[in-house]
């Protein structure tokens, strides 16, 4: 089970992982080498598995309280 802290600090966490993605988008979008391009398509990619992942954990945590 999660305290109400945890729950608060997860919630941080994951706004901060979607800020990151958005980042990377921009940058994604942003930059003509192509090469360059298609690594921050991947990383915004991976961080949007792990905001979904975390976001499914925090949900499950909260639904437990």
């Amino acid at each position: 089970m999660l305290s109400s802290k945890e729950v608060m600090q997860l919630e941080d966490f994951l706004g901060m992982g979607q800020s990151t993605v958005k980042t990377l988008n921009y940058f994604a979008n942003t930059i003509q080498c192509s090469q360059t391009k298609q690594l921050f398509q991947q990383m915004a990619q991976k961080n949007q598995q792990h905001c979904q992942t975390m976001s499914k954990h925090l949900n499950a945590g909260q639904k437990l309280q």
